[in-house]
């Protein structure tokens, strides 16, 4: 598995721009109704090539990103030398001390893993007590893949062959309640349906999808 993360894996993290990356973080962090500071202590799991370091960084934040993957992790030193990176395989833990966190994001990391219950306990376990986990994941609920069923494009959630655990926002909501997570928020269709406006209209709207079926999943909770 750990091959399929080579560095073409992150090209498109790598173009991501630094609004669209403030677009996705700052809509995680609202959902989760936290608002950091430089004191922060923050741990990035999954972090990748480091689009949520980056965005962190630019907000006076040193925080830590683990990740699986040399490639993603050479990258994200190449983009940040001063950042503290960590190489670990997330399917045997995290290689901290009880309570040392803050705050946990993980972008689009739980359908890659195994054995999600036991990840999330190790994120419960690395969070001081009051902390907050948020993160993003696709929703095996999507709409689109039941397009995809009746013989229309593919569904992203199934066009990568390392999403192994894919959720819907029951079992989400159950994986972090059963880590001992408290306060636990699940949203679907957290990115737009459609977006109208913008550039030469003064006003651009977002189109929601319908509750359970949007695309991708949005959660929360508290240690």
């Amino acid at each position: 598995m750990h091959d399929h993360f080579a560095e073409g894996y992150f090209r498109r993290q790598i173009a991501k721009s630094d609004a669209k990356i403030a677009w996705q973080y700052d809509r995680m962090l609202r959902f989760a109704g936290v608002e950091i500071r430089g004191a922060s202590r923050v741990l990035d799991v999954g972090c990748g090539a480091a689009p949520g370091l980056r965005y962190l960084e630019g907000r006076g934040v040193a925080a830590v990103g683990v990740d699986v993957s040399a490639a993603a992790l050479a990258t994200a030193r190449r983009l940040l030398p001063a950042a503290c990176l960590v190489r670990c395989d997330l399917e045997r833990g995290l290689p901290f001390r009880d309570g040392q966190f803050d705050l946990l994001l993980m972008s689009e990391i739980v359908e890659h893993v195994a054995a999600p219950p036991l990840l999330l306990a190790e994120c419960r376990r690395v969070l001081r007590p009051g902390g907050a986990i948020v993160l993003t994941t696709p929703n095996l609920w999507d709409v689109r893949r039941l397009v995809g069923a009746l013989g229309g494009p593919t569904w992203t959630g199934h066009l990568d062959p390392t999403h192994i655990s894919l959720q819907n926002p029951r079992t989400m909501r159950d994986h972090l309640r059963g880590a001992g997570f408290r306060a636990v928020r699940v949203r679907s269709g957290w990115k737009p349906l459609a977006r109208v406006g913008g550039r030469r209209l003064p006003l651009r709207l977002d189109l929601p999808y319908p509750p359970l079926v949007g695309n991708g999943l949005l959660a929360s909770g508290r240690a």
